[in-house]
C-alpha cells in the first residue's frame, strides 16, 4: 500500500514536499492508516482530533488512542473538544460537526503554520459520495465526487477501498477504533453504505475496483470540461463581470459550459437550463437570480453582478410634504393647487391627484410580477416588459423603483406614472414628488 500511496499523491501532484502537514485523525482504521503511511516518510507533520463527545465513553477512548498515538511517536497532537451547546443550532448533527472541524483545521494552519490538511477518505466514501449526488440530481464534479485536492486539503487514501485499508492495518498491528453508529441508518450516507452498496455489489462484486477505474475517467472528464470552459473568460468591468455567450446553441454541450462558468455565482442546473433558452430565444433584458448573484442577459453579453452590491432598501413617504431619503436617491414631496400641470414634465418629477392617493407611500426596488397601468393605458402591464419595452438599460434595471399607494403602483420612478393617480381636469391639489440623487 506504501508505494500505491506514494503514485496516488505524484498522480494527482498533492502538495507535500517542503510542506508543514496537518493530519485529520479520528482514531478510525482509515486515519490510523493515513497517519502510520505519513509517518514513513520525512515530512513534517502533526494530528489533529476533534472530541465532538456524541458517543459518550467512545468519543473519549477515539481521543485517547490518538493521543496515546502520538505520545509513542513524538508527533504533535492537537486535540478539541466540543462543548454540547455546539450542537443546539437548527443544522444537522453533520453539518455542525464538519464546520466544527474544518475551522478547528484553519485555527491551526494560522496558529501554528501548517500549509496543507490531509483527511483520510477512502474509495469507498467516494463512491458513497458519488451515488449520493447521483441519486439527488448532479453534474460532472458531483460525478466525480470527493477532489483528491481542494484549495489546501488533500486526501492521499481516496485510491484505497476499505478492504484494503483494513488488510493492511491488521497487516502492520495498528490499533484503530470502530465507530458504531456507521451501523445506523440514521443518515442518508449510512443507507447508502449499509444498503445500497450492498445490493449493487450482488451484481458486481468487484464494484470498488470498477468505480476507482471509472472515477478516474470522470476526473479526466471534469478536468477536460475546466479546460474549456477556460477557453471562454469572464470579464470585469467595474463591479460586473461579462460574459460573452454568443457561442451558445440548443445543444448539451453549452448547458455544460454555462454550468461549469456559472457555479462560482451559486446557480444552479435549473436556472442554466433557464439561461440558455432565453439566450437562444434573444430575450434581451431577462433577469436570473441565485441567492448570492444576478445576471442580467443584454443581447449576447451576461452582466453578472453581486447581489445587494447596489440594492436600495424600502422607504416610507408618511405625508405630502418633506424630503425622504431612499439609498442612493432623495424624494422632495409637496403640493400645489389646481391642475394646471407643466408643458415639460422632466423625467426625474412625478405630479399625482393627492386625492387619488393614501399615504403613506411605500418606495422600494421593483420585483419580479410587478405590475401597472402605464400613463394612457387602460389596461395593466409588467415592470419587467415595460423595461424590455422602453429599453431601460440592463445595468440600470436593478436600481429601477416603484413607488406605490395602498400596495398599487403609482409610479415607476423616473419613468413612467400610473394612469389610476393622472392629474385631471377634476382634480384640486396636485401632489407633486421629484426625486434627486444624492451628492
Amino acid at each position: 500500500m506504501y508505494e500505491a500511496f506514494l503514485t496516488f499523491i505524484k498522480a494527482h501532484q498533492m502538495p507535500i514536499e517542503d510542506q508543514k502537514i496537518l493530519l485529520a485523525v479520528s482514531g478510525g482504521a482509515d486515519s490510523m492508516v493515513m497517519a502510520h503511511l505519513f509517518l514513513q516518510q520525512d515530512i513534517a507533520f502533526g494530528v489533529a482530533h476533534v472530541n465532538y463527545g456524541l458517543r459518550g465513553e467512545d468519543s473519549h477512548g477515539d481521543e485517547a488512542l490518538v493521543s496515546s498515538w502520538c505520545a509513542d511517536h513524538n508527533i504533535s497532537c492537537h486535540i478539541h473538544q466540543v462543548e454540547p451547546e455546539a450542537f443546539l443550532r437548527g443544522d444537522s448533527t453533520q453539518m455542525i460537526a464538519r464546520d466544527i472541524r474544518y475551522s478547528f483545521f484553519e485555527k491551526l494552519q494560522h496558529e501554528c503554520g501548517y500549509n496543507v490538511v490531509a483527511t483520510a477518505h477512502n474509495a469507498n466514501d467516494n463512491l458513497e459520495t458519488v451515488l449520493l449526488n447521483l441519486t439527488k440530481g448532479t453534474g460532472i464534479r458531483g460525478l466525480v465526487g470527493i477532489a483528491p485536492v481542494k484549495g489546501h486539503v488533500i486526501r492521499p487514501l481516496l485510491f484505497a477501498t476499505k478492504q484494503e485499508v483494513y488488510a493492511y492495518a491488521k497487516k502492520e498491528g495498528l490499533s484503530w477504533r470502530e465507530d458504531k453508529s456507521n451501523q445506523k441508518n440514521d443518515y442518508q450516507r449510512n443507507l447508502i453504505r449499509n444498503e445500497v452498496v450492498p445490493l449493487l455489489k450482488q451484481i458486481n462484486p468487484s464494484l470498488e475496483q470498477t468505480f476507482g477505474q471509472t472515477w478516474e475517467r470522470l476526473v479526466g472528464c471534469a478536468e477536460i470540461v475546466k479546460g474549456d470552459a477556460d477557453r471562454f473568460p469572464i470579464e470585469m468591468d467595474g463591479n460586473q463581470h461579462k460574459l460573452d455567450v454568443s457561442w451558445v446553441r440548443n445543444d448539451a454541450a453549452s448547458g455544460v459550459r454555462l454550468s461549469e462558468l456559472l457555479r462560482v455565482y451559486g446557480f444552479s442546473y435549473t436556472d442554466i437550463t433557464d439561461l440558455k433558452r432565453s439566450i437562444i430565444a434573444n430575450h434581451s433584458g431577462k433577469m436570473f437570480m441565485s441567492a448570492t448573484h444576478v445576471i442580467n442577459l443584454d443581447r449576447q453579453v451576461l452582466l453578472i453582478s453581486k447581489k445587494g452590491d447596489q440594492d436600495l432598501q424600502k422607504t416610507m413617504i408618511a405625508d405630502s410634504t418633506g424630503i425622504y431619503k431612499c439609498g442612493k436617491v432623495s424624494f422632495k414631496v409637496s403640493t400645489e393647487s389646481g391642475n394646471d400641470l407643466p408643458i415639460h414634465i422632466p423625467p426625474q418629477v412625478g405630479y399625482f391627484d393627492l386625492h387619488k392617493v393614501s399615504f403613506p407611500l411605500e418606495v422600494s426596488p421593483w420585483a419580479t410580477g410587478d405590475s401597472f397601468r402605464p400613463l394612457g393605458m387602460k389596461g395593466k402591464k409588467k415592470v419587467s416588459d415595460f423595461m424590455i419595452d422602453t429599453k431601460i438599460p440592463v445595468t440600470l434595471k436593478r436600481e429601477v423603483l416603484t413607488m406605490k399607494s395602498a400596495g398599487e403602483i403609482m409610479w415607476i420612478v423616473g419613468h413612467r406614472t400610473d394612469d389610476r393617480f393622472k392629474v385631471t381636469s377634476q382634480t384640486r391639489t396636485m401632489l407633486r414628488i421629484e426625486v434627486t440623487p444624492d451628492a
